[in-house]
């Protein structure tokens, strides 16, 4: 007789660094601690950034700064664009103690500086500022991105500007950890390039990390926020009770509608939002234009229930037995009209018609 023994889940397993454990457990991240499995697990393998972000359902961008988090404390080394365990490193020769970051292959590798450290960079060498980018020519059209500063510039940007070093130790408490050379880079650029006032910007990062949104997701929205001119600690707390109305208007519709979660678009959140807070429909009418959709349709649509309902809105339909009083006579209660009866005159009053609805392409997507 033979014996086998089934060790299961643990017939495969990887090495992780004991200091993952002992010293960055309590700061990282699920998503830090996410790519940082990934790339302990694929061992050997390449692979690039978004290889990594399509397996673990995330953004490219958030995958990088995951990367710069773990090459930053020397756990993980990227050379050439390939990820290895910083154990590897050894084998190269000892970088200059003045060398604040390596570069290459168009992957920058930024590792977090010691205050002493960059002082001694500081004595050692000038200060390099980030190259200056030439006026736009007329006849170009897309503006180039910023160069992100690098943990030079930051360290002087510090040593320069106590607004910028309290913005970036307030940074770290709501972050509760420290913050990577790319976040403190984003959040200069916020301050810098985008006018954001601090207040504003530390207002932003709240609301993003209590929403699990990475350091690029941050940027954009802070970009955002520029554009639309919110720089003041009331549009700014305006424009946050907005987004957590319309987060809670779809989680709303999901639980009602008992829709599968995911996240929503920037359109699907807009109209769930319209329908509780704009038109401040009851649950009960949402749920009959649904079944409405899915009775004449076969399936639920939104932009199908959306018509429904913004035909009630115009009605003033506020009520379950108001639509259905309304489906059975064909009225919203006006009369009067081209000949009572009539098509022209049943369209014309009806608060929304199926069989218009139906014939609408767009809804059969």
């Amino acid at each position: 007789m033979n014996y086998t023994v089934d060790l299961g889940c643990w017939g495969s397993i990887f090495a992780v660094p004991t200091d993952v454990v002992d010293k960055y457990l309590k700061i990282a991240g699920s998503a830090q601690l996410k790519v940082l499995l990934y790339i302990l697990r694929n061992s050997g393998k390449e692979f690039s950034a978004e290889d990594i972000a399509a397996a673990l359902n995330m953004d490219a961008f958030d995958v990088k700064d995951c990367i710069e988090f773990w090459s930053s404390f020397g756990v993980i080394a990227v050379r050439e664009g390939v990820i290895s365990p910083a154990a590897e490193k050894k084998s190269a020769a000892p970088a200059p103690k003045e060398t604040a970051a390596h570069t290459a292959a168009g992957t920058q590798v930024v590792q977090q500086a010691t205050a002493a450290e960059a002082a001694v960079e500081k004595s050692a060498a000038p200060v390099s500022e980030p190259p200056k980018r030439e006026p736009e020519k007329p006849s170009e059209t897309v503006a180039a991105r910023p160069l992100r500063p690098d943990p030079i510039y930051i360290a002087k940007r510090i040593s320069e500007d106590k607004e910028i070093e309290s913005l970036l130790n307030e940074a770290q408490f709501i972050f509760a950890r420290p913050v990577s050379p790319n976040e403190n880079a984003g959040i200069i650029m916020l301050h810098d390039n985008e006018g954001l006032p601090s207040t504003v910007i530390l207002m932003l990062l709240t609301y993003g990390v209590s929403n699990n949104k990475g350091m690029r997701q941050i940027e954009t929205m802070g970009a955002a926020w520029a554009r639309e001119g919110i720089t003041t600690v009331e549009r700014a707390d305006e424009k946050i009770r907005q987004l957590e109305d319309t987060k809670n208007a779809y989680h709303t519709v999901q639980s009602l509608l008992g829709l599968e979660f995911r996240k929503a678009s920037d359109a699907e959140g807009e109209m769930y939002n319209r329908w509780i807070n704009v038109w401040k429909f009851n649950h009960e009418l949402i749920k009959e234009a649904y079944d409405i959709c899915v009775n004449s349709k076969g399936k639920y649509i939104p932009k199908y229930v959306n018509t429904i309902l913004s035909n009630w809105y115009d009605a003033g339909i506020k009520t379950v037995e108001q639509a259905r009083a309304n489906r059975r006579t064909g009225s919203n209660g006006s009369a009067g009209g081209q000949g009572p009866g009539s098509k022209a005159d049943t369209k014309r009053r009806s608060s929304f018609d199926i069989d218009e609805l139906s014939s609408l392409s767009r809804f059969n997507d």
